[in-house]
Protein backbone atom coordinates (compact mmCIF):
# COMPACT_ATOMS: atom_id res chain seq x y z
CA UNK A 1 0.00 0.00 0.00
CA UNK A 2 2.94 2.27 0.40
CA UNK A 3 3.82 4.78 -2.22
CA UNK A 4 1.76 7.29 -4.34
CA UNK A 5 -1.51 5.49 -5.89
CA UNK A 6 -2.90 7.24 -9.22
CA UNK A 7 -6.85 7.19 -9.30
CA UNK A 8 -9.02 7.71 -12.38
CA UNK A 9 -12.66 8.26 -12.83
CA UNK A 10 -13.69 7.98 -16.60
CA UNK A 11 -17.37 9.82 -16.85
CA UNK A 12 -19.90 11.16 -19.22
CA UNK A 13 -18.39 14.30 -20.17
CA UNK A 14 -15.09 14.22 -18.07
CA UNK A 15 -12.18 12.24 -16.96
CA UNK A 16 -10.45 13.69 -13.78
CA UNK A 17 -7.65 11.86 -12.31
CA UNK A 18 -5.91 12.49 -8.83
CA UNK A 19 -2.67 11.29 -7.40
CA UNK A 20 -2.82 10.22 -3.74
CA UNK A 21 -0.33 9.31 -0.75
CA UNK A 22 -1.16 6.76 1.97
CA UNK A 23 -3.37 8.56 3.65
CA UNK A 24 -5.72 9.10 1.20
CA UNK A 25 -4.65 12.67 0.89
CA UNK A 26 -5.40 14.05 -2.69
CA UNK A 27 -1.62 15.45 -3.84
CA UNK A 28 -2.42 16.36 -7.50
CA UNK A 29 -5.07 16.37 -9.50
CA UNK A 30 -5.77 16.87 -13.55
CA UNK A 31 -8.95 17.45 -15.70
CA UNK A 32 -10.09 16.62 -19.74
CA UNK A 33 -13.57 16.23 -21.41
CA UNK A 34 -14.39 13.04 -21.95
CA UNK A 35 -14.23 12.10 -25.82
CA UNK A 36 -18.01 9.99 -25.49
CA UNK A 37 -17.70 9.34 -29.10
CA UNK A 38 -14.62 7.47 -29.19
CA UNK A 39 -13.64 3.72 -29.50
CA UNK A 40 -12.41 2.58 -25.51
CA UNK A 41 -8.88 2.35 -27.16
CA UNK A 42 -9.02 6.00 -27.59
CA UNK A 43 -10.54 6.76 -24.20
CA UNK A 44 -7.81 4.58 -22.48
CA UNK A 45 -5.16 6.61 -24.80
CA UNK A 46 -6.89 10.00 -23.36
CA UNK A 47 -6.84 8.18 -19.61
CA UNK A 48 -3.09 7.48 -19.45
CA UNK A 49 -2.49 11.02 -20.65
CA UNK A 50 -4.21 12.09 -18.07
CA UNK A 51 -3.09 10.04 -15.59
CA UNK A 52 0.72 10.80 -16.60
CA UNK A 53 -0.54 15.04 -16.43
CA UNK A 54 -1.47 14.46 -12.51
CA UNK A 55 1.94 12.65 -12.02
CA UNK A 56 4.18 15.55 -13.84
CA UNK A 57 2.77 18.03 -11.25
CA UNK A 58 5.11 15.38 -8.52
CA UNK A 59 7.53 14.54 -11.06
CA UNK A 60 6.85 11.04 -11.29
CA UNK A 61 6.73 8.32 -13.82
CA UNK A 62 3.33 6.38 -14.67
CA UNK A 63 5.41 3.33 -15.46
CA UNK A 64 6.69 3.72 -11.95
CA UNK A 65 3.35 3.63 -10.33
CA UNK A 66 2.53 0.43 -8.24
CA UNK A 67 -1.02 1.30 -7.71
CA UNK A 68 -3.30 2.41 -10.52
CA UNK A 69 -6.88 2.34 -10.35
CA UNK A 70 -9.48 3.55 -12.79
CA UNK A 71 -13.59 3.95 -12.06
CA UNK A 72 -15.85 3.15 -15.11
CA UNK A 73 -19.79 4.45 -15.51
CA UNK A 74 -20.82 0.48 -15.48
CA UNK A 75 -21.05 -2.61 -13.82
CA UNK A 76 -17.49 -4.25 -13.84
CA UNK A 77 -16.75 -7.94 -13.56
CA UNK A 78 -14.05 -8.19 -10.48
CA UNK A 79 -12.82 -11.97 -12.07
CA UNK A 80 -12.06 -10.51 -15.74
CA UNK A 81 -12.52 -7.08 -15.43
CA UNK A 82 -15.06 -6.75 -18.35
CA UNK A 83 -17.51 -3.90 -18.34
CA UNK A 84 -20.98 -5.37 -19.07
CA UNK A 85 -22.25 -1.81 -20.14
CA UNK A 86 -22.02 1.83 -20.22
CA UNK A 87 -24.81 3.58 -21.36
CA UNK A 88 -23.36 6.68 -21.87
CA UNK A 89 -20.71 6.06 -23.76
CA UNK A 90 -22.24 3.59 -26.08
CA UNK A 91 -19.77 0.06 -24.59
CA UNK A 92 -21.29 -3.62 -24.15
CA UNK A 93 -19.15 -5.86 -22.70
CA UNK A 94 -15.23 -4.28 -23.23
CA UNK A 95 -12.61 -6.22 -21.49
CA UNK A 96 -10.72 -2.55 -20.26
CA UNK A 97 -8.37 -4.65 -17.94
CA UNK A 98 -7.29 -6.94 -21.23
CA UNK A 99 -6.85 -3.27 -23.02
CA UNK A 100 -4.99 -1.78 -20.31
CA UNK A 101 -2.67 -4.31 -19.81
CA UNK A 102 -1.52 -3.92 -23.56
CA UNK A 103 -1.67 -0.33 -23.40
CA UNK A 104 1.02 -0.22 -20.68
CA UNK A 105 1.83 -3.45 -19.23
CA UNK A 106 0.91 -3.75 -16.60
CA UNK A 107 -2.07 -4.46 -14.16
CA UNK A 108 -4.93 -1.88 -13.83
CA UNK A 109 -7.91 -1.97 -11.31
CA UNK A 110 -11.23 -1.10 -12.47
CA UNK A 111 -14.36 -0.96 -10.52
CA UNK A 112 -17.69 0.74 -10.91
CA UNK A 113 -17.96 4.58 -10.53
CA UNK A 114 -20.22 4.42 -7.71
CA UNK A 115 -19.24 1.37 -5.75
CA UNK A 116 -15.73 3.72 -5.52
CA UNK A 117 -16.89 6.20 -4.80
CA UNK A 118 -18.99 4.66 -1.45
CA UNK A 119 -15.68 2.78 -0.81
CA UNK A 120 -13.80 6.34 -0.64
CA UNK A 121 -16.64 7.92 1.66
CA UNK A 122 -16.34 4.80 4.07
CA UNK A 123 -12.92 4.58 4.02
CA UNK A 124 -12.01 8.14 4.45
CA UNK A 125 -14.96 9.98 4.20
CA UNK A 126 -18.61 11.39 5.15
CA UNK A 127 -20.04 6.97 6.07
CA UNK A 128 -16.27 6.79 7.93
CA UNK A 129 -17.48 4.49 11.52
CA UNK A 130 -20.67 3.07 9.72
CA UNK A 131 -20.29 -0.70 9.03
CA UNK A 132 -23.49 -0.32 6.13
CA UNK A 133 -24.10 2.56 3.45
CA UNK A 134 -25.63 3.46 0.66
CA UNK A 135 -24.15 6.50 -1.82
CA UNK A 136 -26.06 7.81 -4.35
CA UNK A 137 -24.61 9.80 -7.42
CA UNK A 138 -26.08 12.27 -9.40
CA UNK A 139 -23.68 13.26 -12.62
CA UNK A 140 -24.46 11.98 -16.14
CA UNK A 141 -26.05 9.28 -15.27
CA UNK A 142 -26.83 8.15 -12.07
CA UNK A 143 -24.27 5.79 -10.14
CA UNK A 144 -24.33 4.01 -6.61
CA UNK A 145 -23.15 1.56 -4.45
CA UNK A 146 -23.37 -0.42 -1.11
CA UNK A 147 -21.30 -1.15 1.53
CA UNK A 148 -22.41 -3.69 3.91
CA UNK A 149 -20.86 -4.78 7.16
CA UNK A 150 -17.42 -2.97 6.39
CA UNK A 151 -17.10 -4.58 2.73
CA UNK A 152 -17.94 -3.42 -0.73
CA UNK A 153 -21.13 -5.41 -2.00
CA UNK A 154 -20.80 -5.88 -5.82
CA UNK A 155 -23.06 -8.88 -5.92
CA UNK A 156 -22.64 -11.45 -8.71
CA UNK A 157 -20.06 -10.22 -11.51
CA UNK A 158 -19.96 -6.87 -10.11
CA UNK A 159 -23.78 -6.31 -10.96
CA UNK A 160 -25.14 -5.25 -7.56
CA UNK A 161 -25.44 -1.69 -6.84
CA UNK A 162 -26.83 -0.24 -9.85
CA UNK A 163 -29.67 1.70 -8.25
CA UNK A 164 -29.56 4.26 -11.70
CA UNK A 165 -31.47 1.09 -13.58
CA UNK A 166 -33.75 0.12 -10.72
CA UNK A 167 -37.80 0.71 -11.59
CA UNK A 168 -38.89 3.61 -9.41
CA UNK A 169 -42.34 4.28 -12.09
CA UNK A 170 -43.60 1.50 -14.24
CA UNK A 171 -43.92 2.42 -17.42
CA UNK A 172 -42.54 6.17 -16.94
CA UNK A 173 -39.82 7.68 -18.78
CA UNK A 174 -37.27 6.41 -21.70
CA UNK A 175 -34.13 5.10 -20.11
CA UNK A 176 -30.80 4.94 -22.21
CA UNK A 177 -30.76 1.25 -21.15
CA UNK A 178 -33.79 0.53 -23.31
CA UNK A 179 -36.14 0.36 -20.52
CA UNK A 180 -38.72 2.55 -18.89
CA UNK A 181 -39.64 4.25 -15.34
CA UNK A 182 -35.35 3.78 -14.37
CA UNK A 183 -34.69 5.99 -11.58
CA UNK A 184 -31.79 7.18 -13.96
CA UNK A 185 -34.62 8.50 -16.08
CA UNK A 186 -35.19 11.00 -13.50
CA UNK A 187 -32.40 11.78 -11.44
CA UNK A 188 -29.22 12.27 -13.72
CA UNK A 189 -28.02 15.38 -16.26
CA UNK A 190 -29.48 13.52 -19.27
CA UNK A 191 -32.73 13.33 -17.79
CA UNK A 192 -33.01 17.01 -16.08
CA UNK A 193 -32.07 18.11 -19.62
CA UNK A 194 -34.47 15.86 -21.67
CA UNK A 195 -36.89 17.17 -19.54
CA UNK A 196 -36.22 20.95 -19.81
CA UNK A 197 -36.01 20.48 -23.85
CA UNK A 198 -39.72 19.11 -23.59
CA UNK A 199 -40.81 21.82 -21.24
CA UNK A 200 -39.14 24.81 -23.51
CA UNK A 201 -39.37 23.54 -26.97
CA UNK A 202 -42.96 21.83 -26.74
CA UNK A 203 -44.94 23.87 -23.93
CA UNK A 204 -43.19 27.04 -24.31
CA UNK A 205 -41.80 27.72 -20.84
CA UNK A 206 -39.37 29.83 -20.71
CA UNK A 207 -35.14 29.12 -19.69
CA UNK A 208 -32.37 31.07 -18.84
CA UNK A 209 -29.96 28.40 -19.44
CA UNK A 210 -26.97 30.30 -22.03
CA UNK A 211 -28.27 29.57 -25.43
CA UNK A 212 -24.81 28.52 -26.21
CA UNK A 213 -24.91 25.78 -23.97
CA UNK A 214 -28.33 24.91 -24.15
CA UNK A 215 -30.69 24.13 -27.69
CA UNK A 216 -32.96 21.76 -28.87
CA UNK A 217 -29.70 19.58 -29.81
CA UNK A 218 -28.51 19.63 -26.19
CA UNK A 219 -28.00 16.02 -24.19
CA UNK A 220 -25.78 16.70 -21.37
CA UNK A 221 -24.81 20.16 -19.79
CA UNK A 222 -22.38 21.16 -16.71
CA UNK A 223 -24.01 21.10 -13.64
CA UNK A 224 -22.63 24.75 -12.83
CA UNK A 225 -25.31 26.41 -15.43
CA UNK A 226 -28.04 24.18 -14.12
CA UNK A 227 -27.24 25.50 -10.40
CA UNK A 228 -26.79 29.19 -11.80
CA UNK A 229 -30.36 28.85 -13.42
CA UNK A 230 -32.09 26.94 -10.73
CA UNK A 231 -31.14 29.41 -8.17
CA UNK A 232 -32.12 32.16 -10.83
CA UNK A 233 -35.88 30.50 -10.33
CA UNK A 234 -35.81 28.97 -13.86
CA UNK A 235 -39.40 27.47 -13.96
CA UNK A 236 -37.96 24.86 -16.67
CA UNK A 237 -35.21 23.90 -14.51
CA UNK A 238 -36.19 23.85 -11.40
CA UNK A 239 -39.57 21.73 -12.43
CA UNK A 240 -36.82 19.01 -13.72
CA UNK A 241 -34.51 19.22 -10.93
CA UNK A 242 -37.39 19.59 -8.07
CA UNK A 243 -38.90 16.27 -10.01
CA UNK A 244 -35.71 14.73 -10.34
CA UNK A 245 -34.69 15.16 -6.20
CA UNK A 246 -37.96 13.79 -5.23
CA UNK A 247 -37.38 10.49 -7.17
CA UNK A 248 -33.99 10.45 -6.04
CA UNK A 249 -35.20 10.27 -2.66
CA UNK A 250 -37.85 7.03 -3.69
CA UNK A 251 -35.15 5.21 -5.14
CA UNK A 252 -33.07 5.81 -1.32
CA UNK A 253 -36.24 4.37 0.50
CA UNK A 254 -36.38 1.29 -1.78
CA UNK A 255 -32.96 1.08 -1.19
CA UNK A 256 -33.15 1.48 2.33
CA UNK A 257 -35.74 -1.21 2.29
CA UNK A 258 -33.14 -3.40 0.89
CA UNK A 259 -29.75 -2.67 2.67
CA UNK A 260 -31.47 -1.11 5.62
CA UNK A 261 -28.07 1.28 6.01
CA UNK A 262 -26.75 3.36 9.00
CA UNK A 263 -26.28 6.33 6.20
CA UNK A 264 -26.76 7.17 2.85
CA UNK A 265 -24.50 9.38 1.30
CA UNK A 266 -25.18 11.55 -1.60
CA UNK A 267 -22.33 12.90 -3.94
CA UNK A 268 -22.04 13.88 -7.99
CA UNK A 269 -21.67 17.14 -9.28
CA UNK A 270 -25.21 17.80 -8.89
CA UNK A 271 -25.23 17.45 -5.50
CA UNK A 272 -22.24 19.27 -5.53
CA UNK A 273 -24.26 22.45 -7.27
CA UNK A 274 -27.65 22.17 -5.69
CA UNK A 275 -27.18 19.14 -2.83
CA UNK A 276 -28.93 21.99 0.17
CA UNK A 277 -31.42 22.49 -2.36
CA UNK A 278 -32.65 20.02 -3.43
CA UNK A 279 -32.38 18.17 0.00
CA UNK A 280 -35.74 19.34 1.31
CA UNK A 281 -37.33 17.74 -1.81
CA UNK A 282 -35.23 14.64 -2.01
CA UNK A 283 -36.29 13.90 2.27
CA UNK A 284 -39.73 14.35 1.03
CA UNK A 285 -39.43 11.73 -1.55
CA UNK A 286 -37.53 8.79 1.00
CA UNK A 287 -39.85 9.89 3.64
CA UNK A 288 -42.94 9.30 2.00
CA UNK A 289 -42.10 5.70 0.18
CA UNK A 290 -39.56 4.02 3.26
CA UNK A 291 -41.76 1.38 5.28
CA UNK A 292 -40.66 -0.66 8.01
CA UNK A 293 -37.57 2.01 8.87
CA UNK A 294 -37.98 5.20 11.20
CA UNK A 295 -36.63 7.65 8.60
CA UNK A 296 -34.54 9.06 11.55
CA UNK A 297 -32.58 6.64 11.93
CA UNK A 298 -30.75 6.66 8.74
CA UNK A 299 -28.54 9.60 8.36
CA UNK A 300 -28.66 11.60 4.63
CA UNK A 301 -25.30 13.24 4.28
CA UNK A 302 -23.51 14.61 1.50
CA UNK A 303 -20.27 13.52 -0.06
CA UNK A 304 -17.46 15.11 2.19
CA UNK A 305 -14.65 13.92 -0.83
CA UNK A 306 -16.96 15.57 -3.83
CA UNK A 307 -15.73 15.56 -7.15
CA UNK A 308 -12.70 13.55 -5.77
CA UNK A 309 -14.90 10.91 -4.11
CA UNK A 310 -14.78 8.53 -6.95
CA UNK A 311 -11.13 9.15 -8.04
CA UNK A 312 -9.74 8.61 -4.67
CA UNK A 313 -11.87 5.40 -4.27
CA UNK A 314 -9.92 3.76 -7.21
CA UNK A 315 -6.76 4.53 -5.64
CA UNK A 316 -8.13 2.69 -2.53
CA UNK A 317 -9.43 -0.38 -4.15
CA UNK A 318 -6.05 -0.08 -6.68
CA UNK A 319 -4.06 -0.10 -3.09
CA UNK A 320 -5.65 -3.42 -1.61
CA UNK A 321 -5.63 -4.92 -5.35
CA UNK A 322 -9.05 -5.29 -5.71
CA UNK A 323 -9.80 -7.25 -1.92
CA UNK A 324 -12.27 -4.58 -0.82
Amino acid sequence: MSGPALGIDLGGTKIYAVVTDENHHVLSEAKTDTDSGAPPEKIIDDILELGRTALRELDLDLRKISHIGVAVPSPVDPETGDCHYANNLGWRDISLRELFRKKLGQEVYLGNDGNLGILAEYTCGAAKGARSAVGLYVGTGLGGGIVANGRLHTGYRGLAGEFGHMIIRQGGRRCGCGRRGCAEAYCSKIAFVKAIRKAVYKRGVRTLLPPDKFNRNTKNIKSKHLARAYLAGDPAVCSAINRGAYMLGVTAANAAGLIAPECIVLGGGVISALGKEMLPVFRAGFEEHLVGIDPSIIKIVFSSLGDAAVAVGATILARKKGDV
